[in-house]
């Protein structure tokens, strides 16, 4: 009976809860549990950080370093040794430049550096104030080079031990077997800059004055006679010039010794292709002497045709109306050239059959504008030394042309944006910020 009443009760009976734990950790535990979700996200954070800059690393000195920036045949020149080619030959160029501006002074830097007709240092200096034309100069060199080397390879073309030395010894200036005069023992870099010269169509506001230097030469006392090196000594001051470019080099641009040391030789290879390629100029070349007078519209050309006609002088209005401005102050007198010296339509009509001596021919539309040109001559014509150069030039870049194609050379735009600017040119010891005051000569003639 007792346990029926304690069933029936009206009292509610008493439920079971389950505690949640997670509700009454200790302060302790809670500070606890946050600073190990900080201390994960905070090496989550620094994981991602690490990951993105290994990235970069990777990309910066990995991946851009051996980009391509051209390839010939199939073989790439990298980013890598397109860079250091550019220091290097910034740093080749500008010493030499250095050379001649200290030893002419700042007085004369304008015409040096900037008289781009008479003065053999302007357009070097004009490329080192130009990233953009000293890479495509650099870059095309080095095209040039490995169509040179895969030419060379294919065609068992080696350089042996002399080879390499006497290209070595020019460079520093020894002679091991002097004839007559004593040789000079600094390394005799070329001034040619690494392009051709381009035709600009400025025309000459102001030309830069004339500036003769004449050095001065203090005379030894009369009776202390000039001592010659002998062959010993003439060798161990070969060793320690070459050894102090060598050391000047790598401290300035980075590069070793062996990597100097083919850079010089690559020029060897080339004058052995060349030799074997187009071979020996000849002693004479058929040339015409011409004149002409640049305009920039056909009806302007008529015009000078007309006043030619006329009886106007042709000299007269090559100075006052030809925008090529170094032929124009000459008359429009360009010279004796061979066959190739001219761009195409020039050069076609020119080297017509029908042309002859004394023919003013015209208007002729080229990528400059228009001319009107006279024949003065046409002969076969004794080459100079310095001529039978530029006939020699002329076709070994021919046939480079023909074998940049042959070889599918191709660079990449990306080299724009890798040209290195160091050293630069107040590194170098070079003024800044001069430019060419004079335009608008063709100098050799147009270009193809």
């Amino acid at each position: 009976m007792s346990k029926s009443k304690s069933r029936t009760t009206g009292i509610p009976a008493p439920t079971k809860r389950t505690i949640d734990a997670r509700k009454y950790r200790s302060r302790a535990e809670r500070e606890a549990r946050n600073t190990r979700i900080v201390l994960i996200t905070t090496g989550v954070i620094a994981a991602v950080i690490v990951l993105i800059l290994a990235v970069a690393l990777l990309i910066d000195n990995v991946i851009q370093p051996n980009q391509a920036v051209a390839s010939v045949g199939g073989q790439n020149i990298t980013s890598r040794e397109f860079q250091r080619r550019v220091v290097f030959e910034r740093w080749r160029l500008g010493t030499t430049l250095a050379t001649i501006y200290q030893q002419f002074g700042p007085q004369y830097a304008q015409q040096l550096f900037t008289d781009t007709q008479s003065s053999p240092y302007a357009q070097a200096y004009q490329q080192l104030s130009s990233p953009l034309t000293m890479g495509n100069a650099v870059l095309k060199d080095m095209t040039d080079n490995l169509v040179i080397q895969q030419y060379a390879k294919e065609n068992n073309i080696k350089l042996d031990e002399s080879d390499i030395n006497k290209r070595l010894y020019d460079f520093f200036g020894y002679e091991p077997n002097p004839q007559t005069a004593t040789p000079t023992l600094t390394p005799t870099i070329t001034l040619t800059p690494l392009v051709s010269p381009t035709p600009t169509t400025t025309p000459t506001v102001t030309p830069v004055p004339s500036v003769t230097v004449t050095p001065t030469t203090t005379p030894l006392p009369t009776g202390i006679p000039t001592a010659t090196p002998g062959p010993t000594e003439q060798k161990q001051q070969y060793d320690k010039n070459s050894a102090d470019y060598y050391e000047r080099a790598a401290k300035a641009t980075g590069l070793s010794e062996a990597e100097v040391r083919q850079i010089l030789i690559e020029s060897a290879l080339r004058d052995k292709v060349k030799e074997i390629v187009v071979g020996k100029p000849p002693d004479q070349q058929d040339q015409i002497k011409a004149r002409h007078i640049l305009v920039d519209t056909e009806d302007q050309a008529k015009d000078i045709l007309k006043a030619l006609q006329n009886g106007e002088s042709f000299a007269a209005l090559a100075k006052a109306s030809s925008k090529d401005t170094g032929s124009g102050s000459q008359g429009g007198e360009l010279g004796w050239k061979g066959k190739g010296a001219y761009v195409p339509e020039f050069e076609a009509a020119i080297w017509s059959d029908k042309a002859k001596v004394g023919d003013v021919l015209g208007p002729i539309k080229t990528q400059y504008g228009y001319h009107i040109i006279q024949i003065e001559g046409h002969e076969m014509r004794t080459l100079t030394d310095s001529e039978k150069t530029d006939v020699q030039n002329k076709a070994f870049d021919d046939w480079l042309t023909k074998q940049r194609t042959e070889r599918n050379v191709q660079t990449y735009d990306i080299w724009q944006d890798r040209v290195p600017t160091n050293p630069t040119l107040t590194e170098l010891g070079l003024p800044e910020g001069l430019s060419s005051g004079l335009g608008g000569g063709f100098p050799g003639g147009f270009p193809q």
